[in-house]
């Protein structure tokens, strides 16, 4: 929900709730008032009973004479007054339901509180088409995310194609926005924006709400990629550039493209190439990576590279390589695999 809608849906709210109060004081004004035409031998029942047949209009008897002319003119000037009110206030009610706005109201607090209730989720700026791909691999590797979106369009394709993933209509450099998507709680956040600035300002408000933030911007340009880099952004993704190498493979290794293609439309085994933090605390540290057993976490689990804390690869690890704290390993399996072997590494598995 963006500030202008939650702004419009409050003013909504405001003048349901005024008129509403509107109602109720003038049915207050009619009890006294009838309580004062009727004197002292009419009780407040029949002041209540007479301020609600003639503000609803029924015109059942009168308890209360309504002959002499201050009982007369106050009834004209109640009805007149009491009739605008019922009709605005039902008009409004009406309204607020027929156009929408009390269940949008409560779809988006609904999807609020489920935001609320995110940790360590990724923030996906963008649902346009780069961003949709992003969308669509987090959702297929099971991991939870929140959309941020301004175009209409745009947001009716997202819950259309990902029903259950929370979508809000939004500026993505506004901090608001950002706070709402649980930014601050976040493990990621990927700004797919093809605005440089937009993606600029996005990256150092991210990194200002959450300095432990993975932030994954795109660049139209070098110099927009490089100034990325400097405002916070942990890896920058130029799609001229990718795109460029991706021709390039196609023309000179065909073979590789097809696989990693295949591997990652095959939706019955959806492997993917992962990597599992070993970190100080872990059963891991210490031991030699033959002894992992990573069949044990799944079928066709397998260790393509360990990444050592100091950033150094070693590829298809030798049996005694010992995995060390700080440490990264690159296997290569299905997402239900990936998590038991993610879980095992964790400093507090035991």
């Amino acid at each position: 929900m963006s500030t202008r809608d939650d702004r419009e849906y409050q003013e909504m709210r405001r003048r349901v709730r005024n008129a509403a109060l509107l109602l109720v004081a003038l049915f207050l004004t009619g009890i006294v008032g009838y309580k004062l035409v009727g004197g002292p031998e009419h009780t407040w029942l029949d002041a209540l009973y007479m301020a609600t047949i003639t503000l609803t209009t029924t015109g059942l008897r009168d308890v209360i004479p309504t002959n002499t002319p201050p009982a007369e003119a106050f009834t004209i000037v109640y009805l007149i007054f009491g009739a605008t009110a019922a009709l605005y206030t039902l008009s409004t009610i009406t309204a607020f339901i027929v156009e929408g706005d009390l269940t949008k109201g409560f779809r988006r607090r609904r999807m609020q509180t489920t935001i609320d209730k995110l940790q360590d989720h990724y923030v996906v700026c963008g649902a346009g088409q780069t961003g949709t791909a992003v969308l669509r691999e987090l959702v297929n590797t099971q991991r939870p995310c929140v959309v941020i979106e301004h175009n209409h369009s745009h947001i009716a394709n997202a819950e259309r194609d990902f029903a259950g993933v929370p979508i809000l209509h939004g500026d993505c450099s506004d901090d608001e926005t950002l706070a709402r998507a649980g930014v601050a709680r976040a493990a990621g956040i990927v700004i797919c924006t093809d605005d440089d600035k937009v993606a600029l300002v996005t990256t150092v408000l991210a990194r200002q709400l959450n300095a432990r933030i993975r932030v994954v911007a795109r660049a139209t340009t070098e110099r927009a990629a490089s100034r990325l880099r400097q405002a916070g952004a942990d890896g920058v993704v130029a799609p001229a550039q990718i795109g460029g190498m991706r021709l390039a493979s196609e023309l000179v290794r065909p073979s590789v493209v097809s696989f990693l293609d295949q591997m990652l439309r095959d939706t019955n085994r959806n492997l993917r190439i992962e990597e599992v933090a070993v970190m100080a605390g872990s059963a891991f540290v210490g031991k030699p990576v033959s002894s992992l057993q990573l069949h044990e976490y799944g079928s066709g689990l397998l260790l393509l590279a360990l990444r050592h804390a100091s950033g150094d690869y070693v590829f298809n690890p030798a049996a005694e390589t010992a995995v060390t704290a700080g440490s990264r390993l690159i296997v290569m399996g299905d997402p239900p695999s990936v998590a038991r072997l993610g879980r095992e590494a964790a400093p507090n598995a035991a």
